[in-house]
């Protein structure tokens, strides 16, 4: 009964569909990236096994496999490869970086391989290689790059996100709605592990209910 009543106030205070309840932020990044991939293949139409989700460089979107995939952080990477495909933070043709706060460097990944591309995930503000804030208007540039070439934007606000730049979530300072959100511990105030993936449900459900959760994802403790 208490987990019902956290969707509902989590979904309308923030302005989403949907909510998928996770213990870790790291968890949260892996499901969105599952579910990116699956949107890229059911709605989007890409090939089988060609989606791309990428990042940005250095990022930290945690320490499980599919984030130090995307990783640049040697600390995080070293001693633990192969990596995974098709996930990453450099341009596929030569890898060349994608930088953070340089438009020109996703617009051209995305000219190149936008048609195979998932998903592009990106923090509002960077938080572990030094507090990088980007331009005024990047989020927003990011949100038209995507849109024209039909790529879902991710905020991973695990680190920005309930109120800690002065608004709900810091992707709300740039007028833009990305297609899915990720909060962490700051839900609970950091006391409890729970983490979050909001969304439309147009984007949630092409995971179906059943094919991915969480043994303790949504318990009554961490809803409460």
């Amino acid at each position: 009964d208490v987990f019902p009543r956290f969707a509902e106030k989590v979904t309308s205070m923030l302005g989403f569909e949907m909510v998928l309840p996770m213990n870790t932020g790291a968890e949260a990044v892996e499901t969105a990236v599952k579910i990116a991939r699956k949107w890229g293949y059911k709605v989007k139409g890409i090939p089988e096994n060609k989606a791309w989700v990428f990042s940005a460089q250095e990022n930290f979107h945690g320490r499980t496999f599919a984030a130090i995939t995307m990783s640049t952080d040697p600390e995080s990477r070293d001693n633990y490869g192969p990596y995974l495909p098709n996930i990453g933070s450099c341009n596929p043709t030569n890898d060349e970086p994608i930088r953070y706060n340089n438009i020109a460097d996703l617009e051209k990944v995305l000219e190149e391989h936008g048609k195979n591309t998932a998903a592009f995930l990106v923090e509002p503000i960077q938080g572990e290689a030094g507090i990088v804030v980007p331009d005024e208007d990047y989020l927003r540039k990011v949100r038209e790059l995507c849109d024209k070439h039909n790529v879902l934007m991710i905020c991973d606000e695990i680190q920005t996100g309930i109120a800690r730049t002065g608004k709900m979530l810091c992707h709300e300072w740039s007028g833009i709605k990305p297609d899915l959100v990720l909060l962490g511990k700051a839900i609970s105030g950091g006391m409890y592990p729970v983490s979050a993936v909001l969304g439309k449900k147009e984007v949630m459900l092409t995971v179906e209910p059943g094919t991915h959760g969480s043994t303790y994802g949504g318990n009554p403790l961490g809803s409460a």
